[in-house]
């Protein structure tokens, strides 16, 4: 697991309130994490503040599980450079 990884999971833990052990690459956000309109605005910004990224809600809503959500973010910070 790379810091990328660890950092995010760190934040899925909080905002959702998981268990970082039993999140996997294939925990879809909305049916394993039940999220919800008001806890991804929190979770985005979180994610957009740790990681100096700007991401788009078209492009949020297109990152169904984690392992999406971690590619996406390494491409949006590969951009950023």
């Amino acid at each position: 697991m790379d810091d990328v990884e660890k950092r995010f999971l760190a934040i899925v833990a909080d905002v959702f309130k998981a268990d970082p052990k039993k999140l996997k690459g294939s925990t879809r956000f909305a049916e394993d994490l039940g999220a919800r309109s008001l806890t991804m605005i929190a979770f985005v910004a979180a994610v957009e503040s740790e990681f100096g990224i700007t991401t788009s809600p078209s492009e949020n809503s297109k990152n169904k599980t984690i392992a999406q959500a971690i590619a996406y973010i390494r491409k949006k910070m590969k951009e950023k450079k």
